[in-house]
């Protein structure tokens, strides 16, 4: 049963839009009853069993009506479209987590959102708590005014949207640039937005006055979006080909038969940072799953002798971390699966991969900033010192 105030105008199917820089490729949506509607969500490419991600704009008339989404999804359950909780907001800037009424398994069965009474006309609806290829945009604009900030164009996606590499360290240094220990982040899936808001905390705490040392002694990478078409057409793991960003790397090289588009040029630029004079020692793929933030190692030849067990690192990450927000970082059993990003540039490369899932569980910005900032602050004291 849904509500409205008194002298509100009735929200239609016209006011509301999916084709937004949140939006949800082939999605519709019909009216059940005053307030209440059906939405049906669309496909990602090639996987006809995939859902697109719930992502939306009112563009008018919410205030003073309460609104009730029934989703259904008749593709399969390959992926559950509630799995994760969604956000809403009036400004696209500060989101209030929503969650699902069943959190039902079965796609095709359906979930429902019922949402607060709305005070503004304008709102918008997003996966997790979302982030825009232009909230990324404004971010990295943002973050370039600083002296520490370097942004590389690694090239532009199908869908026209510029990859970029956002570089921290200081050029004051008084350590040259090959002695400095070099750590790169980034994220696969375009739909696990809560691991993109972790990489915010990190960039925003190398900035901060704390990391004055840091900055000194180490050099980070950044990459926000591998995949920057997905946000507008709320793809959950793909590119515009419909390849998982994740199980895209070649250990063969960059350009090999059949590698997603935007994953090539972000190999390829990953590759020709190992063939400079300061080569990646650590790569962290940056994903989202269920519960509290996870890590899992593959340790390289500097976890030992030359910085200490990879123990250390979880130790000092869990000292970085008073809200509890971080699981205690453990070591993969395994290589994995050579296209993943966390297992390929360890069998092309030998370096440290981990794996950085979890966040699910945490509802807010503010708190995936805050673990983005513990990882950081453990790794930075980790990798103490310069390279010898």
């Amino acid at each position: 049963m849904t509500t409205s105030i008194s002298g509100a105008a009735e929200l239609s199917v016209n006011d509301f839009s999916f084709d937004q820089p949140l939006g949800s490729q082939g999605t519709k949506i019909e009216r059940i009853a005053e307030n209440h509607f059906l939405v049906k969500l669309g496909h990602a490419p090639q996987h006809s069993d995939w859902n697109n991600k719930l992502q939306f704009k009112i563009l008018r008339n919410a205030k003073g009506n309460q609104l009730r989404l029934d989703v259904i999804f008749e593709g399969g359950d390959a992926y559950i479209f509630n799995e994760y909780y969604n956000s809403w907001s009036y400004d696209g800037k500060s989101w209030t987590p929503i969650q699902w009424k069943e959190h039902s398994k079965d796609s095709k069965k359906g979930d429902t959102l019922l949402f607060p009474v709305f005070t503004e006309d304008v709102v918008y609806v997003g996966h997790q708590t979302p982030m825009s290829y232009e909230d990324s945009c404004s971010l990295i604009k943002g973050w370039s005014k600083s002296p520490y900030v370097s942004v590389h164009s690694i090239g532009e996606s199908l869908g026209g949207r510029m990859i970029q590499r956002i570089t921290i360290t200081d050029p004051q240094s008084p350590h040259d640039a090959k002695s400095r220990w070099v750590h790169y982040f980034a994220n696969q899936h375009p739909g696990e937005h809560n691991s993109q808001w972790r990489m915010v905390g990190m960039v925003d705490w190398l900035l901060s006055d704390e990391a004055v040392d840091a900055r000194k002694r180490s050099i980070c990478h950044f990459i926000m979006m591998m995949s920057p078409d997905g946000p507008s057409n709320g793809w959950y793991r793909v590119n515009g080909q419909g390849v998982d960003m994740n199980r895209s790397y070649k250990v063969d090289g960059s350009g090999s038969d059949n590698q997603a588009h935007e994953a090539a040029l972000c190999q390829k630029d990953l590759e020709s940072l190992m063939n400079s004079e300061s080569p990646v020692v650590d790569l962290w793929s940056m994903h989202t799953w269920g519960g509290k933030v996870e890590l899992i190692v593959i340790p390289g030849p500097e976890m030992g002798a030359a910085v200490g067990p990879w123990t250390t690192l979880r130790d000092l990450i869990e000292s970085n971390d008073p809200d509890n927000l971080v699981k205690p970082l453990t070591e993969s059993k395994s290589k994995g699966n050579p296209a993943y990003w966390t297992c390929g540039p360890n069998r092309q490369f030998g370096i440290t991969a981990v794996l950085c899932e979890g966040g699910g569980a945490i509802y807010t910005k503010e708190e995936h900033e805050k673990s983005g900032a513990a990882l950081i602050r453990g790794v930075v004291e980790y990798y103490k010192g310069v390279k010898q």
